[in-house]
């Protein structure tokens, strides 16, 4: 009885405990009911308590939401990660997309089940964690998609044909249908595109379209757009509006056919002059459009404005490209606790062209990361992949800081890409301490102080290459004073005389030279030597990051700034 009463307070406890947690815990049965949830749990699946859940068909539970994997693919309860550890399989963790068929609210959540064995080693029980990761996978997914953009809108001065890429990458990730029109000074509509997620219903679609006026009325739709600049979103379409909306009888069976549940125009906007719009609806998927979701449609149609205007006006490229070497480059070098940190940058070839040498800072709480990497090729289609490294690294910081597992998300962002995209980088994160460093394919940093000049660290995989692939960790241990360079192989590989390569000894015994130098002045003094070397125009992009630690320079030289574009430095 004793026994008995002590099992019970200690489930009391038990409960208490998983209740106050934020992630929804689950414990399924080897019948699959579940016989236990959280109250995290119970809100998410819309009981009032564990009883109601606990009479519940468990393969009801899924039906009032659209459920796919991260490929689009459909989930059902056989494929959920504890339903297949009860089948005596070993799961993965499982990243589930689901669409609300009421509200049209789309969630995703991680899933990852655990077993609860009895004493002779028998699955009692699996216990699942489901953790809402809704903001931080749409924020990956939306950083891909970006860069895809922006590769797709810089690829051709052709604007039609960029806008109808475009309009076909929008779906079905963002939307169902997706049109674009460009607006004359009068007021005149352009149709441009159109594109559906189900191509059997192009055709319906495009008959649709044909019904829209050439010119706009300022009072509604695309019309309302163009006057005041400002989306204009409608997230539940009752079949009053579109009675109200129909020309006649043909027109009203068509809306009806479409099955819009959501409406969303963003302008497409240069200065104060609204040159086109974007019109975005969801029909089949059952997905209303949010907040969030206007503002990610606002940023697309502000790149599709860009690229649309340049087009027209054949801007120069070489300004294009020195704004996107920027953009992809941080503003200014922070100030770290504890380093002094100076940076430069050069990029070869010609100044319409961009480089694919790139480096960054972030701060993650308290200590602060650094990554230095190279990607293959230049021009637009580096850029995009620069992007898409800088962007992905960011986000996957969010959950796990580890050097390792940044350059494990990027790793996977760039193999998820329909073509082969290869980088080397470098992620360094720094505190107070030292660092610890993990390298995917890249030159080893160098560490400068009184000892000389040696590499640390340990060689790791190249990235969106090869599997299986591996990224270990060192964690770099520094006296005050000493400091860290890390580079791109455009500095070992800089030319000669007779094609010789500058090489890694010269760096070594250019850095230990001026192993006392505050970073400023060694990045200078780097600078010199390589251009007393070199022979000709610069062969290749230059990226170096000079970081001291605990130690701070007496005459002001130290951290902010980098040499930048064109060797002009802007600290």
């Amino acid at each position: 009885m004793e026994g008995e009463t002590e099992r019970a307070m200690l489930d009391q406890r038990l409960a208490v405990i998983l209740d106050a947690l934020a992630e929804a815990v689950t414990i399924r049965a080897p019948n699959n009911h579940l016989v236990y949830a959280n109250q995290a749990a119970l809100d998410r699946l819309g009981f009032a308590s564990i009883s109601d859940l606990r009479d519940a068909d468990p393969r009801a539970l899924m039906g009032p939401y659209e459920t796919t994997d991260e490929h689009g693919g459909e989930i059902r309860m056989d494929d959920l990660p504890s339903v297949k550890l009860l089948r005596g399989e070993q799961p993965e963790p499982l990243l589930m997309r689901s669409v609300n068929r009421s509200s049209g609210e789309e969630s995703w959540v991680l899933l990852k089940a655990a077993a609860v064995r009895d004493a002779a080693g028998q699955i009692e029980s699996a216990v699942t964690i489901i953790a809402d990761v809704t903001a931080a996978t749409r924020a990956t997914l939306r950083v891909e998609f970006l860069a895809r953009v922006g590769e797709l809108l810089a690829s051709s001065m052709d604007y039609q044909q960029t806008l109808r890429n475009v309009a076909g990458l929008a779906v079905p990730q963002i939307a169902d249908w997706c049109a674009v029109d460009l607006f004359d000074a009068d007021g005149g509509r352009e149709p441009v595109a159109i594109a559906h997620s189900k191509p059997a219903k192009l055709d319906t679609a495009a008959r649709l379209r044909s019904y829209e006026p050439e010119r706009l009325d300022p009072a509604q739709g695309l019309g309302s757009v163009r006057r005041t600049g400002e989306p204009l979103v409608v997230t539940e379409i009752r079949d009053e509006l579109l009675v109200a909306a129909a020309v006649d009888d043909e027109h009203l069976r068509l809306l009806r056919e479409v099955g819009m549940r959501a409406v969303l125009i963003v302008p497409l906007t240069i200065g104060s002059r609204t040159i086109g719009a974007l019109t975005m609806v969801n029909s089949e998927s059952g997905r209303s459009f949010d907040a969030g979701d206007v503002e990610f449609a606002a940023q697309i149609a502000a790149r599709a404005a860009v690229a649309v205007e340049s087009a027209r006006l054949y801007s120069e490229r070489s300004t294009i490209a020195r704004t996107l070497q920027s953009s992809l480059l941080p503003e200014a070098i922070p100030e770290i606790p504890g380093w002094e940190v100076a940076a430069l940058y050069r990029p070869a070839g010609h100044e319409s062209e961009v480089g694919g040498d790139f480096y960054d800072f972030w701060d993650v709480g308290d200590e602060w990361l650094m990554m230095i990497g190279d990607v293959t090729g230049k021009g637009v289609g580096a850029a995009a992949v620069t992007s898409l490294a800088r962007y992905t690294a960011r986000a996957a910081s969010e959950f796990d800081t580890r050097p390792s597992q940044i350059l494990a998300r990027i790793d996977a962002a760039l193999r998820r890409r329909p073509s082969i995209s290869l980088c080397t980088a470098l992620c360094l994160r720094l505190s107070r301490e030292g660092a610890t460093l993990a390298a995917g394919g890249h030159p080893l940093p160098l560490r400068v102080g009184e000892g000389g000049v040696e590499e640390v660290g340990e060689h790791g995989t190249l990235l969106g290459a090869l599997q299986p692939a591996r990224w270990p960790e060192s964690e770099i241990a520094l006296r005050a004073g000493e400091t860290l360079v890390a580079f791109t192989d455009g500095v070992t590989d800089a030319l000669g005389e007779d094609g010789e390569r500058w090489g890694t000894e010269r760096l070594r015994e250019s850095l230990a030279a001026a192993a006392d130098a505050a970073p400023a002045a060694l990045r200078t003094r780097l600078v010199q030597a390589l251009e007393e070397f070199q022979v000709g125009a610069q062969a290749d992009d230059t990226a170096v990051v000079i970081m001291r630690f605990g130690k701070h320079s007496p005459d002001g030289e130290g951290s902010g700034g980098r040499l930048g574009v064109g060797g002009q430095g802007n600290g």
